[in-house]
C-alpha cells in the first residue's frame, strides 16, 4: 500500500480519536484540557484536508494516465473534493465560533459526519450498493443530530439546519459536477 494512503488512514484515525477525546473531556467538564488539546485537533484537521486531497490528486493522476476522465473516477474526485471543502468550512467556522459552545459542538460533529461517507463505502459489501450504502448511513447520522436537538432543545438548532442543508447542496453540486464536462476537466487539471 502506498505511503500516502497509509498516512491518510493514520491522519483520519487521529482526527476521530481526538474528536472522541475532546467530547469525553467536555462531558467530564475538563474544559481546560479540552482547550489544551484544541491546537492538536486543528493540526489533525489540517492533516485530514492535506492527506485526503493528496489521495484525490493521486487518483486523478492515475486515472488520467489510463485515459479515464469520466465515470466513477470523476464522481469520486469531485465528491471527495466537495467533502473536503465542507469539512474545512465546518472546522474553520467551529474554531472561529469556539466560544459559542452550542455552535462549536454541532459544527465539529457536522464536519466529522461529512467525511464518513468514503469510509462507509469501504465496508464489506457496501461498494456493491453505492449510492444507497452511503446515503442511508449519512442521513441516519444527520437524523440522529436532529433528534438530539429536538429531545434536548425541543427544536432543531439553526446550525444543524444550515449545516445539513449546506452539506446536501455541496454534495449535490459535487455529484452534478462529476457528470459534467467541468468534472472531467477538473480531473484532467488535477492530473
Amino acid at each position: 500500500m502506498p505511503t500516502y494512503i497509509v498516512a491518510h488512514g493514520i491522519v483520519l484515525t487521529l482526527w476521530f480519536l481526538i474528536f472522541l477525546v475532546q467530547t469525553i473531556l467536555i462531558a467530564l467538564r475538563r474544559v481546560s484540557r479540552h482547550r489544551l488539546l484544541g491546537p492538536v485537533g486543528t493540526g489533525a484537521a489540517s492533516g485530514v484536508v492535506v492527506a485526503s486531497m493528496l489521495v484525490v490528486v493521486r487518483l486523478a493522476a492515475r486515472a488520467a494516465a489510463q485515459g479515464i476522465t469520466s465515470g466513477p473516477v470523476t464522481l469520486i474526485v469531485t465528491g471527495d473534493t466537495g467533502l473536503m471543502l465542507i469539512f474545512a468550512l465546518f472546522v474553520v467556522t467551529a474554531i472561529y465560533l469556539r466560544r459559542r459552545t452550542d455552535v462549536h459542538r454541532r459544527l465539529m460533529l457536522l464536519a466529522s459526519i461529512a467525511i464518513v461517507g468514503p469510509a462507509i463505502v469501504r465496508l464489506p459489501g457496501a461498494e456493491a450498493l453505492v449510492p444507497i450504502s452511503v446515503i442511508v448511513p449519512q442521513l441516519a447520522l444527520f437524523a440522529a443530530l436532529i433528534a438530539y436537538d429536538i429531545v434536548s432543545r425541543r427544536r432543531v438548532h439553526p446550525v444543524t439546519v444550515w449545516g445539513v442543508a449546506l452539506y446536501l447542496v455541496v454534495v449535490g453540486t459535487a455529484t452534478l459536477a462529476g457528470f459534467s464536462e467541468f468534472g472531467q476537466a477538473f480531473v484532467k487539471a488535477l492530473a
